[in-house]
């Protein structure tokens, strides 16, 4: 399989990047807030959307706010008819690669319950970073932390 990890820069890319997201992350019912496509995080300095292309598709995306030599990987997702296939662990082998090219010492997440496991087997440590963060949407989550 051939994979890309592409920053989302045209207008195609972030439909595609709202599909996957309303699809996975915002299905009807899961939150108390609707997703918002212009929420100014996914365009705030420092913070970059990704898609995940396998074979020319896109199947997967995530978010990484950089701080300095931490980034913040948010908004994880892949697709429902290509979850269980192993791209969740070329998403975070991809992440690592791009962070680290970044300057990046440490990986932070908010995990939901059900994806602790994955983050789990792909070296990520529980260790709460900013308790704060543990709100709204995020309220249920774990914190979990890598050092690359």
């Amino acid at each position: 399989m051939t994979y890309e990890f592409r920053p989302v820069r045209s207008a195609a890319a972030w439909q595609h990047l709202h599909r996957i997201r309303r699809s996975v992350l915002f299905p009807p019912g899961r939150h108390s807030v609707d997703y918002d496509e212009n929420h100014p995080d996914d365009r705030a300095e420092g913070n970059v959307p990704f898609l995940l292309m396998c074979c020319g598709h896109p199947i997967g995306v995530v978010r990484l706010d950089f701080r300095d030599e931490t980034a913040v990987v948010r908004l994880v997702a892949i697709t429902d008819d290509e979850r269980g296939k192993g791209h969740g662990r070329e998403l975070d082998r991809l992440i690592e690669s791009e962070a680290k090219r970044r300057g990046v010492r440490w990986l932070q997440v908010n995990a939901v319950p059900e994806a602790v496991g994955y983050y789990e087997k792909t070296g990520w440590r529980h260790g709460q970073w900013d308790t704060s963060e543990l709100a709204g949407i995020a309220e249920d989550c774990v914190q979990l932390s890598k050092e690359l």
